[in-house]
């Protein structure tokens, strides 16, 4: 027996409450090292009469054997749901090794024997305790977020109105490059006019990288959170256009920049002018009496190589200075803007940048004001690593889910990553499964690509086909699956800033072919709720073949550049199926070859 990989941490992602009746409970042992668990499991005050005398009620209960969840590289996960009638539990588990059995309760794993060991079995004070299912403490997904697909518009580059007017540069013209002070005039009339067009594609949901008043084309560097910046439009016509969303059944979630504000932002200006005479110092984090230790130009940064400013930032940039949320003047004033743009555009979600660097203090306060307004706010923490820390009741619903991403960027595609194989694939995927519990799972945002990273057909060497099979393995993931603007028409782009081309309205350009597949793909995941189920049965990983089930939809992705034909597994072997992608009903037989690059999903009948 491998001991040292036998874990299990109640009140975690281990044991947790899945709603007010039922209790979540894995256990991590060894890759393929035990043979069955059981469970023990009972109220810790519950006795009961046996032949005249009381006896813990787990002792008269027979055990339950748990169902082996998932494997990984590493380790097995075993699985039980469990109802407490009186909202707590202890429990502890008996493992099978062989011809041998053991006890694994909070402070002892032990060898023992099931009838001479009864005094260890039931010794409460060596089980695991869930000590109350207190409703408050229960994640409540949010009842519209599973249903959502969201599109992520970059709105400088999305998409400029007809009558447009301003000193721009020609859309979609950089023979040079793209840098984030090139400006073509995209604004909030242009995103209103396309609004026909995102309904027609069938999205529900838009996540906007920001829209306040700042210098840059990204606009992560905010001069006035108040305002939309103006080559966008007006506050009104920001109204306008979440109006219309609305009234299309599209949400609307807004960006967020806690984390730093612009150079101009004035506050911070006051304080390059004061010093500690501003009443702004404190807002900041400055580490020296020389706060600017760089040439200026333009009275902005000069900036040639690397530079330490003396005072915090967002990475080593001085035009984006750190915000000390700590600071009453500043807490007052970021939680009054996240009020302002729910209660008066009734925005429906908060997208949070560099969220992990704020601190959790922070954003529980932000969480406690939003829901106050809006009970069903979407809050969403833009973390690239486990947030498990941040995901439960009190600070965020979901964060954007690059822990999915590269496992499909490794599995998928080729620049920037270390490859890897069906296998290694499913056992990624697995390992994202059982991070967090089974009702923040389902909430997460799903991406392939972003504002911040490469676009997912220029690290498919601008094969489309590979972009299918990724983001149809995405469609079928549990969670909010979200699009990158232009993706659905082939839109190319290497790192940030390349990634932030200009979206192709020119239908003679856009890849139509492209587009109607993921119409398709967006109709499927509204039609059929298992692709959003998180339990996914993985039936063959080999030679670049995923093969999985969920439910009664099997799906079979041939990422490979050539043709394959594998034995159909017992479970659909010469069964009738319906092939969701061409809409046929046909008689499968006991094997079945797919195309390079090509994928089938069947449906039983």
């Amino acid at each position: 027996m491998i001991k040292e990989a036998i874990r299990h941490n109640p009140n975690s992602n281990m044991a947790y409450a899945y709603d007010t009746d039922h209790l979540h409970i894995y256990l991590q042992t060894g890759k393929s090292d035990i043979d069955k668990v059981e469970m023990l499991f009972g109220d810790p005050h519950e006795w009961v009469p046996v032949n005249g005398q009381y006896h813990w009620v787990i002792e008269t209960k027979e055990r339950k054997i748990l169902e082996k969840k998932y494997s990984t590289e590493l380790f097995d996960y075993w699985f039980t749901e469990e109802i407490a009638p009186f909202k707590r539990a202890k429990y502890a588990f008996i493992l099978y090794k062989g011809g041998e059995v053991y006890f694994y309760g909070s402070k002892k794993l032990m060898k023992i024997d099931l009838e001479a060991d009864r005094k260890i079995i039931y010794d409460g004070f060596e089980y695991f305790c869930y000590p109350y299912m207190n409703e408050e403490d229960i994640v409540k997904p949010l009842p519209w977020i599973q249903d959502t697909i969201w599109y992520q518009i970059f709105p400088e580059r999305f998409r400029k109105a007809s009558n447009t007017k301003g000193n721009y540069l020609p859309w979609g013209e950089y023979p040079n490059g793209l840098n984030n002070n090139m400006f073509f005039g995209g604004n909030i009339l242009g995103i209103i006019e396309a609004i026909p067009y995102l309904k027609n594609l069938g999205i529900n949901g838009i996540y906007f990288t920001p829209i306040f008043y700042a210098s840059t084309a990204h606009k992560y560097d905010t001069i006035d959170y108040f305002k939309i910046d103006p080559s966008f439009g007006t506050n009104q016509q920001f109204k306008q256009m979440v109006k219309a969303c609305h009234q299309a059944g599209i949400k609307v979630m807004l960006d967020a920049v806690f984390n730093h504000c612009g150079w101009f932002h004035p506050y911070f200006q006051d304080v390059i002018r004061k010093g500690k005479k501003s009443k702004y110092y404190d807002c900041f984090y400055i580490e020296s009496d020389e706060i600017i230790n760089f040439p200026l130009k333009n009275n902005a940064p000069k900036i040639e190589g690397r530079v330490y400013p003396n005072y915090r930032t967002f990475a080593f940039t001085p035009f984006m200075p750190k915000l000390k949320t700590s600071n009453p003047i500043m807490e007052k004033y970021l939680l009054k803007v996240a009020s302002f743009w729910i209660k008066k555009f009734d925005i429906d979600g908060w997208r949070l940048d560099v969220s992990n660097e704020v601190s959790h203090a922070f954003w529980r306060k932000f969480k406690q004001v939003v829901t106050k307004i809006k009970p069903d706010i979407y809050i969403l923490g833009e973390n690239w690593e486990d947030s498990t820390p941040w995901l439960g009741r009190d600070q965020f619903d979901a964060v954007m889910n690059y822990e999915l991403s590269y496992p499909i960027w490794q599995f998928f595609t080729f620049k920037d990553v270390n490859r890897i194989n069906a296998q290694e694939f499913s056992y990624k995927i697995n390992e994202i499964l059982v991070r967090y519990p089974r009702n923040v799972a389902g909430q997460m945002f799903n991406l392939i690509d972003s504002h911040d990273t490469m676009r997912i057909l220029h690290r498919a060497n601008q094969n489309k086909d590979i972009v299918k099979l990724a983001y149809l393995f995405l469609f079928s993931f549990c969670g909010s699956p979200a699009i990158f603007y232009g993706d659905e028409i082939g839109l190319d782009g290497g790192k940030d800033p390349d990634n932030r081309r200009c979206m192709i309205w020119d239908e003679t350009k856009q890849d139509k072919e492209l587009f109607a597949f993921f119409q398709w793909l967006i109709s499927l995941r509204k039609s059929f709720p298992s692709l959003k189920n998180i339990d996914i049965k993985w039936l063959y990983t080999e030679n670049n073949l995923l093969v999985y089930q969920k439910d009664d939809i099997f799906f079979f992705i041939n990422n490979n550049n050539q043709d394959q034909t594998l034995s159909l597994p017992e479970t659909i072997k010469n069964k009738k199926v319906t092939d969701l992608y061409s809409n046929k009903i046909i008689h499968l037989k006991g094997d079945l070859s797919i195309k390079a690059y090509g994928f089938f999903i069947f449906k039983t009948i």
